[in-house]
């Protein structure tokens, strides 16, 4: 959950807070994880608590999401040689499960969500820097035409950053049009 919903952020941390099966202080995750890679040691810790009735209607009724079964938090650190780093995020999941949802698969589904944040909207936000443009308010439209052209620079160019394609294309401006009638590379 981001910060952009301030009173669902808060709401669902004072619920996380009274839960009763909740100890403070000497919090035991339902779900550890420690991996190692990158020059660094991660650990992600995972908290469930069920949203019962009493919190599914408020959120529904105060903020239009209906379905609300979980929430919990998720705690990453990050230890490198020189530093450590901490983050805690609240997360919410809905009813669309059609399995009993336990702390592991909320891990790794939180994993895969971070996958989708950071090769869809950081390179939105940073790479195409969408947050800056005025354009960004005319619509759809728009949005289309830049998901078509990051599709299109992820197919047409091997290249591990999309900064890079943005740059060979650039240095290529005759180029620009006939890269959009080639012929798509096989999957």
């Amino acid at each position: 959950m981001k910060a952009n919903h301030p009173s669902l952020r808060e709401a669902l941390a004072k619920w996380i807070e009274v839960w009763p099966q909740q100890k403070r202080g000497n919090e035991i995750a339902h779900w550890v994880e420690e991996t190692k890679g990158h020059g660094r040691i991660e650990r992600r810790e995972v908290w469930m608590v069920p949203c019962e009735a009493e919190m599914r209607e408020y959120v529904h009724d105060y903020f239009g999401w209906p379905g609300l079964q979980w929430c919990g938090r998720i705690r990453r650190v990050r230890q490198r040689p020189t530093k450590e780093e901490e983050q805690v995020h609240l997360w919410v999941a809905g009813a669309a499960f059609p399995w009993q949802l336990d702390a592991r698969t909320a891990a790794r589904l939180l994993r895969r969500h971070w996958t989708i944040e950071n090769r869809v909207f950081h390179v939105r936000d940073v790479t195409m820097d969408e947050d800056r443009l005025h354009g960004r308010r005319i619509g759809p439209a728009l949005s289309s035409l830049r998901n078509v052209v990051l599709s299109l620079l992820r197919l047409l160019f091997s290249v591990p950053w999309l900064p890079d394609a943005i740059r060979l294309v650039q240095a290529m401006p005759d180029d620009g049009f006939a890269l959009l009638s080639a012929p798509l590379p096989e999957l």
